[in-house]
Parts: C-alpha cells; sequence; structure tokens
C-alpha cells in the first residue's frame, strides 16, 4: 500500500455499501432475536407432541438462506446483496417443477397404455 488514492475513497458505491452493510448487521442481529424465539416454541411443539412443527422448520430454511446471504455480503465474499435485494429465480422453479409433473403423467399414461394393449 504505497499511497492512498482519493479517487478510491470518494467512490459512491463504497459509501453505498457501507450502508448496506451496517442495516444488514442490524438485520442480522434482529434475525438472532427471532431465532432464538422460534427454537424455544419450536421446541414446546416437540415437548408436547413428540415432533416439530412443520411450518416452523419450513420458516427456518428460509432464516438459514437468510444468515448464509448475510454474511457471505457482510464478509465481502459476495457483492449481491440478501433478502429483499437478491434476485430469486423463483418463477423458473416453479416452471421447471410442472413441466417435470407433465411429463411424469405423460410417462405414466403411456406406460398404462401399453400394458393395457399387451393384456390383449
Amino acid at each position: 500500500m504505497n499511497t492512498i488514492k482519493k479517487e478510491e475513497i470518494l467512490k459512491p458505491n463504497k459509501w453505498i455499501r457501507l450502508i448496506f452493510m451496517v442495516l444488514y448487521a442490524f438485520a442480522f442481529n434482529f434475525a438472532v432475536s427471532i431465532c432464538i424465539g422460534l427454537s424455544l416454541v419450536q421446541f414446546l411443539f416437540f415437548l408436547f407432541t413428540g415432533k416439530a412443527n412443520p411450518s416452523i422448520a419450513n420458516f427456518n430454511s428460509y432464516m438459514i438462506e437468510f444468515y448464509n446471504d448475510t454474511l457471505a455480503f457482510l464478509l465481502f465474499e459476495t457483492e449481491e446483496k440478501p433478502f429483499p435485494f437478491k434476485d430469486e429465480n423463483i418463477e423458473n422453479d416453479i416452471i421447471d417443477a410442472e413441466v417435470d409433473e407433465v411429463e411424469d403423467i405423460a410417462l405414466n399414461d403411456n406406460s398404462k397404455d401399453l400394458q393395457e394393449d399387451s393384456k390383449y
């Protein structure tokens, strides 16, 4: 590090990233409190019913993804901002799942037709 370049320090993108980092650090801290509460509620479900609540377990997967994305952003592993700025490909996943289901149904129908034809 020979000299400090004034142009680098004054770049607006770097200061905007700092603002986002501070906001996500607060959001991360708040989310920890929510997770502690959810873990206690989940324990109560487990204590009284013998199994975990699937709705809370489903939400936990989103919380884990938020933690992973936020830590990656805060630790400069990625430039992609976490939720709600993260670009999700939810629509593509839904479309792919529908195509797979249609293909499976078509394959099952064809195999039934072949089985019926072999009976005669």
